[in-house]
């Protein structure tokens, strides 16, 4: 069978992916009655690919995988190339990834919650430049709230893509300035800070690209800042939150409607702190002014499931392609370890909220950063793909054996893993295999299944 999907044989996937949804996504797998879950929650680690989970969870657990992860029942790989590009596996693995077009984080996030390819830089807009639905505009209108978190500013293209059309992925001050007036957002949280810089030191000159410019900022703090979230005419202002201690008390009791983070940190929460950025995991004090991804993902989760209706959650660890892209192996096992930890306060939240009978979980990533592999080796050539050499375990706490043969993105296929009704209608589409990594997707059908189910009422 050919690893390769090409273009004319796109849109037949893409139909199949919209016929499965028949299919079950019970313990057992079998057929039944559509089943359409009441929350969705899609789950980003951006730049980041096998190897980036592996070097987490040896750092963290002595194990080549994390158990948050590996205990999700849909396991599949996916593809992440952009418009016009296209997956090889056989060629992969043989050649390594020189050569191969790469996508942006734009482009990936377009084709994840779209189901539509588009040219790199674009958010939520075709090759031709028109506009297409956004998840989080699907999901408002299909009656569910909508929420996105990440560990970068929000202006920045993963969480901007979900809500907002653009033609420009780096039009900070714009695309930030739409998401706090014009998008019917409930939840809205990331750095980006304009009074402190990457260690979380207040600064004399304010930075307002990222919070949509000074009156926009302005307004957020008077309480004014804010666009019609729920349709009735009337503006719905933000309810900023800066303190790490106000996040963290989001997480329990009652919430306001609408709520707003901006960290007290400029561009990460932790990957730019100051210090040794080639030391050891967590060697350099982490920053204690800001939340957690993982504190975040909390307080979000219990502003929106006050909705009957359901909701739309996306959850991003935006800067572990910060470390892959500054081949720093410290700072990538922090970020893949930040994120697994905000991958397990969503399972508990889960658990405690009706299982797998109620809720959807997808978590994936929207391309690999780094190009990495492992050590090279002690004897002999070194192979042609650099990222089939295995990564060295040295034990929970130590720092695994790994090496970045790039500072950039590769076509490389990224992991998924998920649970809940209409998981396995992804099974049902990975009909290619991959010579290592087994049965794979495109990353499109991600968005044809997101689509889908936000235009059908919830049946859980």
């Amino acid at each position: 069978m050919s690893n390769r999907v090409p273009s004319i044989a796109m849109s037949a996937i893409l139909a199949l992916v919209a016929a499965t949804a028949a299919a079950t996504d019970g313990p057992s797998g079998a057929m039944e009655a559509p089943v359409v879950p009441r929350n969705i929650i899609l789950m980003i680690a951006d730049g980041c690919g096998y190897p980036h989970l592996q070097a987490g969870a040896l750092w963290r657990d002595g194990a080549d995988r994390f158990p948050e992860l590996a205990a999700l029942p849909v396991q599949l790989a996916v593809a992440t190339f952009a418009e016009g590009g296209s997956y090889d596996g056989d060629t992969y693995w043989a050649k390594g990834p020189a050569g191969q077009p790469t996508t942006d984080s734009a482009a990936a996030i377009t084709a994840l919650t779209t189901g539509q390819r588009t040219h790199n830089g674009r958010l939520a807009v075709t090759p031709d430049g028109a506009p297409l639905p956004t998840i989080v505009e699907a999901m408002e209108r299909g009656g569910r709230s909508t929420g996105l978190v990440t560990s970068v500013p929000f202006a920045h293209a993963t969480p901007a893509g979900c809500a907002v059309n653009n033609e420009d992925r780096d039009r900070y001050l714009e695309i930030s300035r739409d998401l706090l007036t014009r998008s019917p957002l409930d939840v809205l949280m990331g750095a980006g800070h304009p009074d402190f810089d990457r260690q979380g030191f207040a600064v004399k000159m304010a930075e307002y690209r990222f919070v949509g410019g000074q009156d926009t900022w302005e307004g957020l703090r008077a309480g004014t800042t804010g666009g019609d979230a729920d349709g009735d005419g009337w503006p719905d202002p933000w309810r900023l939150l800066e303190d790490p201690e106000a996040v963290r008390a989001l997480a329990a009791g009652e919430a306001p409607p609408r709520v707003a983070v901006v960290a007290r940190v400029r561009e990460t929460l932790q990957q730019q702190r100051i210090g040794d950025r080639q030391a050891a995991p967590f060697a350099e004090p982490p920053l204690t002014g800001v939340p957690t991804l993982a504190e975040m993902t909390r307080g979000a989760l219990n502003v929106l499931d006050d909705d009957p209706d359901g909701f739309f959650l996306m959850v991003e660890g935006g800067a572990i392609d910060w470390a892959g892209h500054n081949r720093q192996p410290g700072r990538l096992v922090e970020e893949v370890v930040g994120f697994v930890e905000a991958v397990g306060a969503v399972l508990a939240w889960v658990a405690a909220h009706g299982g797998w009978e109620h809720n959807l979980l997808l978590v994936t990533a929207d391309h690999e950063t780094g190009y990495l592999g492992g050590p090279a080796p002690a004897t002999g050539p070194e192979p042609a793909c650099l990222a089939s050499l295995p990564l060295e375990p040295r034990g929970p706490g130590v720092p695994p054996g790994l090496r970045f043969n790039s500072g950039d993105h590769t076509n490389a296929l990224v992991p998924l893993a998920a649970a809940g009704p209409g998981s396995t209608r992804l099974t049902a589409v990975a009909g290619d295999v991959d010579p290592v990594r087994g049965l794979w997707l495109p990353n499109v059908a991600i968005g044809v299944l997101l689509q889908d189910l936000a235009d059908s009422p919830a049946t859980r």
